[in-house]
């Protein structure tokens, strides 16, 4: 990681000199110290979750990237995952232009990589919108899921850190990620493009984590009934989420099931969330 430049691990190594000099930090004057420095504190839970997959006796999987920017963190896990079929999709090498034509207006950050293009001819790369479920069909139809390819163990999002499209990350790729894989959702800090993300998706999930259904007790509605038959855990460290998937086989889901339901983003529209409703009812 400090060879490919990546920001995941950087932070736990400026803390020490931004702690001397809170002026020399990214974020001076924060409550919590961790995070005053530029970069990210993933290294333990990478570490605890990822190691297993990088050792050279894994048998092989796929593993998928959201937002491969200039490259630094996806150059990481091709080095850091041996067996890993990696692949990384990002918007910033589509065609140049407007934005209101489908194009994209402020430059390729991709083709800073030295290798870029032969992730391209790899059909590794993949140019698009990440947050399009009709684009990410395409690449999961016609790149991903080949009668050849290994199955899919690993998704991480670190794409555009906007609430929309994380949540669309979840609800398109989990059903996809084979038994016991993972999908990590990078960059869940308090800011106002990931905040709905923290404050309204993760409420839900949790609570249908530990969805029973049992009728003798209050009614309990699903807020993501999609998600649920599929989730055997959840594990949240500053800023990072990882959502692992149980041994249920994986689900290949329709288009508009694929998509973020309206609620996704909105905790007053699954009932089971609303203030009173866990409210013992009179006997």
């Amino acid at each position: 990681a400090e060879k490919t430049g990546t920001d995941k691990v950087t932070a736990p190594m400026r803390l020490p000199d931004c702690l001397k000099n809170d002026a020399s930090c990214t974020r001076p004057g924060c409550v919590r110290q961790e995070c005053r420095p530029w970069g990210h504190h993933y290294d333990t839970i990478y570490q605890q979750r990822m190691g297993p997959y990088s050792r050279d006796d894994t048998d092989p999987f796929q593993f998928l990237e959201i937002g491969f920017y200039n490259g630094a963190g996806y150059d990481t896990y091709r080095e850091f995952l041996p067996n890993g079929e990696c692949h990384s999709i990002e918007i910033a090498c589509i065609e140049k232009g407007p934005r209101s034509e489908g194009k994209w207006p402020w430059g390729n950050f991709a083709e800073k990589n030295k290798r870029y293009q032969q992730y391209l001819d790899e059909d590794r790369l993949h140019c698009g919108d990440g947050s399009d479920v009709n684009y990410l069909d395409e690449v999961w139809r016609n790149s991903m899921k080949r009668p050849d390819a290994p199955p899919l163990k690993i998704v991480v999002d670190d794409g555009a850190h906007l609430a929309p499209h994380m949540a669309q990350t979840v609800f398109f790729w989990f059903p996809k990620i084979e038994p016991r894989g993972i999908l990590i959702v990078e960059d869940i800090q308090p800011i106002s493009e990931a905040n709905e993300f923290r404050t309204q998706f993760l409420p839900q999930i949790m609570k249908d984590l530990h969805y029973c259904g049992d009728p003798k007790q209050l009614p309990d509605d699903l807020c993501f009934p999609t998600l649920f038959p599929l989730l055997a855990s959840i594990h949240c460290e500053m800023h990072i989420c990882i959502f692992e998937r149980n041994d249920t086989p994986s689900k290949e889901l329709s288009l508009a099931e694929s998509k973020m339901p309206p609620n996704a983003l909105d905790m007053s529209k699954c009932k089971s969330m609303l203030s009173g409703n866990w409210q013992r009812q009179n006997r």
